[in-house]
């Protein structure tokens, strides 16, 4: 493994997308950089980004992930999209009570204003980690030719407190799809399965997502999770120092 592969690396792909919704995407890295302006958390077993000065529409979510959410409906304030992976095991066979949710508000005008995180995801990364994680993105650099979005190692996010252990991780979780060793690491590996009415043909791939858990076999302590969720690229070192 190489020193990279240790830090904070989070890529949102931005291929093909119109430019629009790219420029969009660069208001709200923009926005990133005076987080507390633009943005409030709510962390609980739940964590919930809030959008104060929204500038993403439900039509990027679509245009994004290549696929529609598992359901939508109309509230009070606007209408609520709920796109629910389900755990599965080595026959496809769904995995009861091992699901995690994005659940996202918007309002009237179609703006995204909450982006909730369901508890079952918030088991493999702390809610102030996350944060940090989050706000760190405004450190970011932008690669208009590959149309890609990275941190710099030097810019991650440093953990402050207790990575999630192997053993909080199984409480919740279950068993895994497959147990490997990386590195000198344990890894485990989920697989969910992504609820959607329509995946666009091309991107069928998105119908399943693996994450990878690596544990230190000395503390079993999370060191880093990875996974693709619906076109978002996640890969996020949890290692202390």
């Amino acid at each position: 493994m190489n020193r990279l592969t240790r830090f904070l690396i989070l890529t949102i792909l931005l291929t093909s997308l119109s430019a629009c919704v790219w420029l969009r995407l660069l208001e709200l890295k923009n926005q990133l950089a005076k987080f507390d302006e633009n943005f409030t958390t709510e962390a609980s077993d739940h964590f919930t980004l809030v959008f104060k000065n929204p500038v993403l529409l439900n039509d990027d979510f679509v245009t994004l992930a290549k696929l529609q959410p598992t359901s939508k409906e109309q509230t009070r304030t606007g209408s609520r999209w709920i796109q629910a992976f389900h755990k599965i095991d080595a026959k496809g066979h769904p995995q009861p009570g091992v699901d995690f949710f994005f659940t996202l508000d918007f309002d009237h005008d179609d703006y995204l204003t909450r982006w909730d995180f369901s508890p079952v995801f918030m088991t493999m990364v702390p809610a102030k980690f996350f944060e940090d994680s989050i706000r760190s993105l405004a450190k970011g650099r932008v690669d208009e030719a590959s149309r890609k979005y990275k941190i710099d190692p030097k810019d991650r996010a440093k953990i402050t407190v207790p990575p999630p252990s192997l053993r909080q991780i199984k409480e919740v979780m279950g068993e895994p799809l497959e147990k490997s060793k990386e590195d000198g690491k344990i890894v485990y590996i989920y697989r969910f399965q992504v609820d959607s009415p329509w995946i666009d043909p091309d991107y069928q791939d998105r119908r399943f997502t693996d994450v990878r858990l690596y544990f230190d076999p000395k503390t079993d302590e999370l060191t880093r999770m990875g996974g693709r969720f619906i076109g978002l690229k996640i890969n996020i070192s949890l290692a202390k120092g």
